[in-house]
């Protein structure tokens, strides 16, 4: 029975750099150096020239987006969709990082996901030619999903068989070397400055682990409770706190980076929910706690879900965040 690809190969990542009209020029250099480094094959030249850049200038847009293309580029696939999943939660008005999150979804067969970041992508950018020839790959993908699911049920069905067919001369296409590249970006205007945020509701209390005595549950749903409302509350003070003095940021961020990076991402919009949703609770190796939960995130300007781990350690009689990542 033939089966559908179309996305694997047709949808396009958007390659150009993004372009902001308060950009200042040393950053704008270093995010076309790099962008250069990617269009001659040198991905992992490209990605140390903007990580290293990025230590000290967390919040370049242009040298973030261009991170993600680079990690692309390496397969790091899991790293470039936080790239520009936070890219979107920052720049909302961006349409390149909403399609290059579909791309990478579809890629993982996540269709649904792909179509929604597509059509976000149009709803800040309705003439953004390329969106709209991915968001016709991706129907052109589901359709064929569908009409395999359909061929399954009813096999002599010849009209199913000839629908699959032409769905899938789709993916047999000659592609254009030539439009490849998206366009580059309209200029972006600058961030809204936030207001103040509601409060979430508390986390979901699990039971409690087989080897976790209920007194370490209680003071670890404490500790996370504590984390999504200071986050939601925008109490930066109380939202540091909870993390170890050696707690290590994922990627190449400083602790100092991090915190710039984490102060912008909390105060910039209007209104913040976080939860953390059926929290599971296990000990670690070296003593410690990881706590895995569904995070549940919405603001004025975005919201996602993902599935987030926090390591923890005893500082000083109380548990402290000391790895956080998302997988």
């Amino acid at each position: 029975m033939p089966e559908v690809g179309v996305m694997l190969k047709f949808c396009r990542i958007a390659a150009a750099a993004i372009v902001f009209a308060s950009a200042p020029v040393l950053a704008a250099s270093v995010a076309e150096e790099a962008q250069s480094l990617l269009n001659q094959g040198n991905a992992a030249d490209a990605l140390r020239k903007v990580e290293t850049h990025l230590q000290a200038n967390p919040q370049d847009a242009q040298a973030r987006f261009v991170r993600g293309l680079a990690l692309v580029r390496l397969n790091r696939i899991e790293q470039a969709i936080r790239v520009f999943a936070d890219l979107t939660r920052d720049y909302p008005q961006l349409p390149e990082p909403y399609n290059n999150l579909a791309v990478l979804y579809a890629q993982q067969g996540d269709y649904e996901r792909a179509r929604d970041a597509l059509e976000a992508a149009l709803a800040t950018h309705p003439s953004y030619a390329t969106a709209h020839e991915n968001l016709g790959d991706i129907y052109a993908a589901l359709a064929g999903a569908s009409y395999n699911r359909a061929l399954m049920l009813d096999p002599g069905n010849g009209a199913l068989r000839r629908k699959l067919t032409l769905v899938g001369q789709l993916d047999n296409a000659p592609s254009d070397p030539a439009t490849t590249v998206a366009a580059p970006a309209p200029r972006a205007a600058a961030p809204v400055a936030a207001a103040p945020a509601l409060a979430p509701p508390p986390a979901t209390i699990p039971p409690p682990a087989a080897d976790i005595d209920a007194t370490t549950t209680q003071a670890v749903n404490a500790t996370l409770a504590a984390w999504t409302q200071s986050w939601a509350n925008k109490s930066l003070d109380a939202y540091f706190a909870l993390y170890a003095p050696d707690f290590q940021p994922e990627g190449s961020l400083s602790r100092g980076a991090w915190e710039a990076q984490r102060r912008d991402r909390i105060t910039r919009p209007k209104r913040i929910s976080v939860k953390a949703v059926n929290p599971q609770i296990a000990r670690t190796s070296d003593g410690g706690l990881r706590v895995s939960f569904r995070q549940d995130y919405e603001s004025d300007a975005f919201s996602d879900q993902v599935s987030k781990t926090l390591e923890l350690k005893q500082v000083g009689g109380s548990w402290k965040i000391s790895r956080e990542y998302t997988r």
